[in-house]
């Protein structure tokens, strides 16, 4: 705990419902009636805590590993008894955080009212994005803008590929950059770009399906140089985009 007892930990968290296709950070357009976090066991008498301060109140950061930070993302469905099962984590801060938010999300069995598809309670996928910031005081820790850390990897990113033709040394410092901004279209992108480089057909699969679970609209090509389009790799990757 020596270390931890100089850090603060600020955590945001929103949700959405990937099974209706809808952008992240847009519950209110949902048209079916989604799962409800209640924070008591099937019990409205008390009112309701949202999932986001639920999870601040109950996060520990492990103890005895790396401080690592950015945007954890887990899936995980809402039974129609209010239990949740199915967890998969989307994108991972570290092994240790995955199992923290996982627990933390199992605590709350029966703490949810069921979503309802014309009025018939239905299993539904959920998605929470947690956003993990480490820093040395409170606010330096809400200072930190996972925005402009992501924009500085992805530069990196794209100067690897495209200025060293590096196309694995490109593939990492995305990576990086989708720790931070895991909805971003345009690093999802590059994310497939190089695994296509790279030759790893079934991973820039991956990615492409993730770009469409997250926005169901084509990906906008005209947002994108010249030099890129004209790549053997996004011709390949292009291809691949109209089967999806």
């Amino acid at each position: 705990m020596k270390t931890i007892k100089i850090l603060f930990i600020c955590m945001l968290a929103t949700l959405f419902v990937t099974a209706q296709n809808v952008p992240p950070f847009a519950l209110e357009e949902v048209e079916v009636v989604p799962p409800k976090f209640t924070s008591q066991k099937i019990s409205l008498a008390n009112g309701e805590e949202s999932i986001k301060t639920f999870i601040a109140q109950n996060f520990v950061y492990p103890e005895g590993n790396r401080l690592q930070e950015g945007t954890e993302v887990v899936q995980f469905t809402i039974n129609t008894n209010g239990k949740l099962s199915n967890f998969k984590v989307v994108n991972s801060v570290s092994l240790a955080i995955d199992k923290e938010i996982i627990s933390i999300l199992e605590n709350t069995d029966h703490m949810w009212i069921p979503g309802k598809n014309n009025g018939i309670p239905v299993n539904m996928e959920k998605e929470i994005a947690v956003q993990v910031k480490v820093g040395y005081s409170k606010s330096n820790a809400n200072d930190r803008d996972f925005t402009s850390i992501a924009r500085g990897y992805f530069t990196k990113g794209a100067t690897k590929l495209f200025v060293h033709q590096k196309a694995k040394k490109a593939l990492n410092q995305f990576e990086e950059a989708m720790r931070y901004r895991p909805y971003d279209q345009g690093i999802l992108l590059m994310l497939a770009l190089c695994e296509m480089e790279l030759g790893h057909t079934e991973s820039a699969t991956a990615y492409v399906d993730r770009i469409k679970e997250i926005d169901e609209n084509e990906v906008k090509s005209d947002l994108l140089t010249e030099s890129i389009r004209n790549t053997d790799a996004y011709k390949e990757l292009e291809q691949l985009l109209a089967t999806r």
